[in-house]
């Protein structure tokens, strides 16, 4: 096999045992103050089995991007280093996310709200800002 396709492969182990992994100690990780009605299991089980998903995915993520980081055309390392980030965020921490929402940072626990949707939604807006950024350096690169 070419290593490119064990590489591959090598990522997408380790992805699902990450998913595996987190899926069944993220209640220790981050312990529910409660937990939903019955009738509502199925949604926040898939919730679950998503946020672990993404989490692996991400960490397989920086794994890919540690190999190939110095395979990449110079002129747009710096581009691709940033959407990379923007991915691992929006992956890798999802879970954290939801995660801290489960161990109560909700209403009455406003310090705790706050400091989750600033950590996590206040970013989303620069990432934002970036995109437009790393799209322009793209473009001028790509023209050239």
């Amino acid at each position: 096999m070419k290593t490119g396709r064990m590489n591959t492969i090598g990522l997408i182990v380790v992805a699902a045992i990450l998913t595996i992994v987190i899926f069944f100690i993220q209640a220790m990780i981050f312990p529910p103050t409660d937990m939903p009605p019955m009738s509502w299991l199925p949604e926040f089980l898939f919730l679950g089995i998503w946020d672990a998903l993404g989490f692996g995915i991400g960490i397989a993520l920086l794994i890919y991007l540690a190999m190939n980081y110095s395979k990449w055309p110079k002129q747009i390392r710096g581009s691709l280093l940033v959407l990379s980030f923007i991915a691992v965020w929006f992956t890798a921490l999802n879970w954290a996310h939801d995660g801290l929402h489960n161990t109560g940072a909700m209403p009455p626990n406003w310090g705790l709200l706050a400091f989750t949707e600033y950590l996590f939604h206040v970013p989303w807006l620069i990432f934002g800002l970036a995109l437009v950024f790393v799209i322009r350096q793209l473009v001028k690169v790509y023209n050239k």
